[in-house]
């Protein structure tokens, strides 16, 4: 489930960097896609969250850096191109951190993939971001009950 969130809050964002406000996003259109009220809320109540925390979820052109990060070649050889790319939109929407994507290489290559792509990345951005061995408030918050309505 945590994996198709991650989907969801991608879609979200990309809605919102396109000029949309929250309220315009189609659910409809999400559930015809097939995915459950429960993946939905649990994506609008991290939205939420990040912005009740005051985190920017959206980079503008003022807050970006200008840089990217250049990959190291034993980096390279194990991250497929859709993985970095993937890495890339993450960082750019606001989901990602450079720390938080540079844990994400990290335990890839301690992982020992021979060669990851964006569904591996996806996983592991998913067990950071919702990770549930931290009993902390807001991430006990962001897993929603079937029940539960946010949107």
């Amino acid at each position: 489930m945590q994996e198709k969130v991650i989907e969801i809050i991608v879609l979200i964002l990309n809605e919102m960097r396109n000029s949309k406000g929250l309220e315009e996003i189609d659910v409809k259109k999400l559930s015809n896609e097939g995915y459950t009220d429960a993946e939905i809320n649990t994506a609008f109540a991290w939205i939420f969250s990040k912005i009740d925390s005051g985190d920017e979820i959206l980079h503008t052109q003022e807050t970006r850096t200008g840089s990217h990060r250049v990959y190291h070649p034993v980096e390279k050889k194990i991250l497929k191109k859709d993985a970095i790319g993937y890495l890339i939109q993450l960082k750019e929407l606001g989901i990602l951190s450079d720390t938080d994507a540079e844990s994400v290489i990290d335990r890839l290559l301690s992982a020992g993939y021979q060669k990851a792509g964006a569904a591996e990345v996806k996983m592991i951005v998913s067990s950071m971001l919702f990770d549930t061995d931290n009993h902390s408030d807001l991430k006990g918050k962001l897993l929603l009950q079937n029940n539960d309505t946010i949107h």
